[in-house]
Formats: structure tokens, C-alpha cells, sequence
């Protein structure tokens, strides 16, 4: 015991440390934050590519027990917190409270920053835009069930841009008041989840009636007041409205992971790894697609995304969305993008930004 408790003493005595050197941190950005004032008051204080800089670094360094992602997400809260100091930042996600871009907004802007619930995608831009949030974060595609084709539309007339990416691993849950899966008659979720886990249910619930919600959230939230229905949302949706878990990891593939973007008025700075996205639309003529692709191709410029979607008034013709490997200020990037734009109808680039790995 005497030896547990001589640890236990250097934790303390290390946590002492941690303290007065975080305290020191925020002293610091607090400095850097009044300079930062009377060189520009119209800025925020919010430096994304510092914050991807620094967690680079320390991960690059660490030697230690812990995981990356651990070590990234307590410097997440170091930053949110640090920002909070000075003003918390407001983070528009799709509401309410505890949905996946809920815990998605909450794991790149840390706990310190001011959460506002947004009812639809098309809200989340206009708060945005209109300076009622610093940034959003909004769903763009999934693993199983394919691309967020609002999220795409909505940058047709915004200007607003593509600041950040988050990957984050979705698990799925059926929730209850009944502790019996048998008396399920109706099951409620966001039309992304029910897909998601559609063979699990034709397996399990074939006879349920399923009904589409604006959100996992509002899902557990309706079924809070109900005995015989259930919902399909993640764990803390459980916890928060005091459900029963009837059935975990239900989602048809082990591996479901959401990409959801941070949009905001500042284009991102270049950092190590980046990715650019664009829209475009092209003369409707055989071939004029391809030419497109040889140009990438040319400037040995990975595409890791491309989708159409129709143009609205204009049966029959579409805009393309690709994301490219690259930020707009590498050579090869920047001359495809000015070429295509000579080929192009239209072209609007949303933005260079970090490239994010899988979030587990």
C-alpha cells in the first residue's frame, strides 16, 4: 500500500503541474487574443490550422500510453476551453441535442464552445451566414447509405466554405420503454439510420411500421412517451432520455462511419495533408466528362469523391461535387482547377481544408 500511495503522490504532484501550466496557457492566449484585437477587431480568435498544427505535433511526439485520439481529444478541450476565456465559439449542428452531428460538432469544437440546435440542414447555412454561428456542421455522406444530397444543394446559392471534415465511427442502437423487442410495434428514427440498419430490421422487426423523423434525437424523444414503439439512435440518446437498450451495433455493416463538414466565411489555411472540394457543371456532350477526369489524371491529382446531382430548372442537366486530394494552393491543384474552370459552365471551388482520417 505504501507503495500505491507514493504513486498516487506524484499524480498529485504532476496534476499541480498540469494546472499551473494550463493556467500559463490560457494567460498566454489571452495576450495573444488582445493583441489580436488591436491589430483586427472584426476577427474571431479561432486559428483551425494552428489547432491542426499543434495536435500534428504532439501526436508526432508522444511516446506514451496513450492513444492518438485521446491525446487529441483532450487538446480539443484545451482549445475550446482557451477560446472560451476570451468568447466560446457557437457551433450550429442539426438538432436537437444528443444526434450524431450533436457529438460530431462536440468532439471538433470541445465542450467550452456554445451549441446551437438547428431543426434542417438549410437553418444550419443560415446561421451561418448570417453571423449567428462562427461555424456549422453538417452531415455530407455515409459509409452505407451514400451522400446527404441536401447538404450538397445547400451550397448551390450559400457562399459559405468548407473550413473542416469529420470522420467519426456511428454505432446504432434500438431504444425503449418496453424491455420486450417483441411488443415493438412502430419504430422511429432519421431516414439515414433506418437504412442504415435495414436488413437488421426485415431480419428482426419485419412486421414494425417504420417512421422517418427529422433527427435520432426527436426519435428517443417520442418514444420516451410510448410503450410499444422504439427508436434507432446512438448510446447517449439512451442515457439522456432514459431508455432501455433492446439491441446494440445494429447497423448492417460493422463499419459505419458519417463524414460530416465544418462550414464557415474563412478559407482554411494550408496544412500537412489537405483536401479540396468543388462543383462544377459541363456543356452536355459526349465526352465532356471524361476530359475532366484525364485533367486530374494528367496532374496525377487523386479524386476521392464525385457526385451529380440535377440542376434545378434545367431538366437533364447536373452540377458534379468533387473532392480532390490537395489544397487550391499546390501548383497542380491550383492550374486543374483554372483549367477546368475555362472548360466549365460554372465552377465554384467550397474550399481546401485538413484531410481527416477515421475517427473510431
Amino acid at each position: 500500500m505504501a507503495k500505491i500511495r507514493d504513486i498516487r503522490n506524484n499524480i498529485d504532484q504532476i496534476d499541480d503541474q498540469l494546472l499551473k501550466l494550463i493556467n500559463r496557457r490560457g494567460e498566454l492566449a489571452i495576450k495573444i487574443g488582445q493583441e489580436k484585437s488591436r491589430e483586427n477587431s472584426s476577427k474571431h480568435f479561432h486559428v483551425p490550422h494552428r489547432e491542426h498544427s499543434i495536435i500534428e505535433r504532439i501526436t508526432q511526439n508522444s511516446n506514451g500510453p496513450f492513444p492518438d485520439e485521446s491525446l487529441k481529444s483532450v487538446f480539443r478541450e484545451i482549445f475550446s476551453a482557451t477560446l472560451a476565456l476570451e468568447k466560446p465559439l457557437r457551433i450550429g449542428f442539426l438538432g436537437p441535442e444528443t444526434t450524431f452531428s450533436h457529438q460530431a460538432a462536440i468532439k471538433q469544437f470541445g465542450h467550452s464552445s456554445k451549441f446551437v440546435a438547428s431543426p434542417n440542414i438549410e437553418s444550419i447555412f443560415r446561421q451561418v451566414e448570417k453571423d449567428e454561428c462562427d461555424y456549422g456542421v453538417v452531415p455530407v455522406e455515409n459509409s452505407i447509405e451514400g451522400v446527404i444530397n441536401l447538404t450538397l444543394d445547400c451550397f448551390v446559392d450559400s457562399p459559405l466554405l468548407i473550413c473542416d471534415e469529420i470522420k467519426s465511427a456511428i454505432s446504432l442502437y434500438l431504444l425503449s420503454k418496453a424491455k420486450d423487442q417483441k411488443k415493438i410495434k412502430t419504430i422511429y428514427s432519421h431516414p439515414q439510420p433506418l437504412g442504415q440498419c435495414r436488413q437488421w430490421l426485415n431480419l428482426n422487426l419485419p412486421n414494425a411500421l417504420q417512421i422517418p423523423t427529422s433527427s435520432t434525437a426527436s426519435a428517443a424523444e417520442t418514444v420516451a412517451k410510448k410503450s410499444t414503439c422504439a427508436a434507432i439512435a446512438g448510446i447517449l440518446a439512451a442515457e439522456t432520455y432514459n431508455l432501455s437498450i433492446l439491441a446494440e451495433n445494429i447497423q448492417d455493416r460493422a463499419e459505419n462511419h458519417t463524414r460530416f463538414l465544418v462550414i464557415g466565411k474563412d478559407a482554411a489555411k494550408k496544412v500537412k495533408q489537405n483536401k479540396t472540394s468543388i462543383m462544377f457543371s459541363i456543356r452536355d456532350e459526349a465526352g465532356s466528362l471524361l476530359k475532366v477526369l484525364q485533367l486530374f489524371a494528367r496532374n496525377k491529382i487523386n479524386l476521392t469523391k464525385i457526385q451529380s446531382r440535377p440542376l434545378r430548372d434545367r431538366p437533364w442537366e447536373y452540377l458534379f461535387y468533387v473532392d480532390l486530394e490537395g489544397h487550391i494552393q499546390d501548383s497542380a491543384v491550383k492550374n486543374s482547377v483554372e483549367t477546368l474552370k475555362k472548360m466549365s459552365l460554372f465552377l465554384r471551388l467550397l474550399g481546401s481544408y485538413p484531410k481527416e482520417g477515421l475517427k473510431r
